[in-house]
């Protein structure tokens, strides 16, 4: 025990003080102090933690584990808990601490539940538990769940009396994971694709499913993927609502504690829902179509905005008599004025070409303005003829964008099968001082794949109007499509 009380004297950078000090008795045989390692060994002998780091709130105390990962784990659940207190417009204050505790080197075989929490009641006050097995690494977003869970059932828990206090609690999991999404957006580290891909194909979950859904953890990756996402959106459509945050931090309490329906809980707090069953389905579908939408400031790959530009350059066209649609690309301009009243279908396919010149990739949208030009010019009255000549050499510039993007995917692909994932490359620094020096002309590039690839991509990009395609891409260029189809078609 001695060796405890000089540990804990050690830490704190005084001197343990002898039993009987103040007594007159014999001065003890001077013995040489012990070393650090001999102290931790003492606290793991009688089954005390050697080292603890307590984060900068001081709720979280974390133990097990060498300074540097502890340290790292106690700031990064201090960052959680922030952006849940910001989110959900929780105090500072907290009354019960957290102890996550690491368990077993990052050596060890890893565990089919590497985080787990647990929440028991010591002393008529509960005590809560995270447990880190960190074998075969340490899974971020499943202790960042952890980390959430903890403080919603503390903000639940922290006025309730002892004898008050359940026999067990249980945070629904959409409430956790929709959080959890829900931080991820205002971070700015949401994948903004994935609500976009989502709402185009209507896979989202209703809030219904939502709320319903059971062994969660049993879901395959695709449709958990989804129940994300989709948990995120409805916890969003609540925290927007005007005072939706206080009614939610309500709702976060009596999730854990009442008893009833998770649509029946949400009611109780969101009482326009009362009034109306369906409220919730449009309040979820309206903040989905405005996460889906796609910001002005991200921009669309190449092979993406050809495929956009090929639907925005295409017009459906009814047949009366055979009662079918069928497609009529602007490319063709003998087909396109073959059409009825093809006029009136044009403001729509350039309201399409301006919406997607914003996200466009930055070479396509020369082509995209020609595209309305050559629109405009058939609607004042050109001959389809005059309109192809426009129309041939974007086709021609098109499928030079293609086949460049696709060679140099091919080749990143390569790239990253054949070097990607072996030991790491030394010399990193000087291979970065030599591509600072080819940036800056001080001498000649390598002449290697992708060298070729960023020079094709480059000449494009600086291609002026009416110019020819560089010699080297003509010949790049395979099997040239006839005149009057489509790059995809033949």
């Amino acid at each position: 025990m001695l060796a405890a009380v000089m540990s804990c004297a050690l830490l704190h950078g005084q001197e343990a003080a002898p039993e009987g000090a103040g007594e007159e008795a014999a001065a003890p045989p001077e013995q040489p102090l012990p070393t650090a390692q001999e102290l931790r060994n003492a606290n793991r002998a009688q089954g005390e933690p050697d080292e603890h780091v307590v984060s900068q709130s001081r709720m979280f105390s974390v133990s097990g584990g060498d300074s540097l990962r502890m340290g790292a784990i106690a700031t990064k659940a201090d960052e959680v808990r922030g952006r849940v207190n910001r989110l959900l417009g929780f105090d500072d204050h907290w009354r019960y601490a957290v102890s996550i505790r690491l368990v077993g080197k990052s050596t060890d075989r890893a565990q089919a539940n590497p985080i787990r929490t647990r929440i028991s009641v010591i002393g008529n006050e509960p005590n809560f538990q995270i447990r880190i097995y960190p074998g075969g690494g340490i899974d971020v977003d499943r202790l960042t769940n952890a980390i959430i869970t903890m403080v919603l059932y503390e903000h639940a828990l922290r006025e309730v009396r002892a004898d008050a206090l359940p026999e067990s609690v249980k945070v629904p999991e959409w409430l956790v994971t929709g959080v959890q999404q829900a931080i991820l957006w205002h971070s700015g580290k949401a994948d903004r694709r994935m609500y976009r891909n989502l709402f185009d194909r209507a896979e989202m979950m209703s809030p219904d499913e939502i709320v319903a859904a059971q062994n969660v953890s049993r879901m395959d990756a695709t449709t958990r993927e989804v129940y994300d996402v989709s948990c995120g959106v409805l916890i969003m459509c609540l925290v927007s609502r005007e005072g939706g945050a206080a009614q939610l931090r309500e709702l976060v309490a009596e999730s854990v504690l009442a008893e009833g329906s998770p649509k029946e809980i949400i009611a109780s707090h969101f009482h326009e829902l009362g009034i109306d069953a369906n409220m919730l389905n449009r309040w979820w579908a309206l903040q989905l179509a405005a996460m889906a939408e796609v910001p002005a400031t991200e921009m669309l790959t190449p092979m993406e905005t050809e495929e956009r530009l090929r639907e925005a350059l295409t017009i459906l066209h009814y047949n009366k008599e055979t009662r079918t649609s069928y497609p009529v690309s602007v490319h063709n301009a003998y087909a396109l004025v073959e059409v009825p009243e093809w006029r009136a279908q044009m403001q729509p396919c350039i309201d399409r070409l301006v919406q997607l010149s914003i996200h466009a990739f930055p070479g396509y949208r020369p082509i995209i303005a020609e595209y309305m030009r050559a629109i405009g010019k058939l609607h004042q009255g050109a001959t389809p003829l005059e309109v192809q000549e426009i129309l041939g050499p974007l086709r021609e510039l098109r499928e030079a964008y293609v086949t460049t993007s696709l060679r140099g995917r091919d080749y990143l692909d390569w790239y990253e099968i054949t070097h990607l994932g072996k030991s790491p490359s030394k010399g990193s620094f000087a291979s970065y001082l030599e591509a600072m020096r080819i940036l800056r002309k001080e001498q000649p590039g390598p002449d290697t794949h992708m060298s070729r690839y960023l020079e094709d991509v480059e000449a494009l990009y600086c291609l002026e109007e009416g110019s020819p395609l560089p010699e080297r891409i003509r010949k790049q260029v395979k099997n040239p499509k006839k005149r009057n189809q489509e790059p995809d078609e033949q």
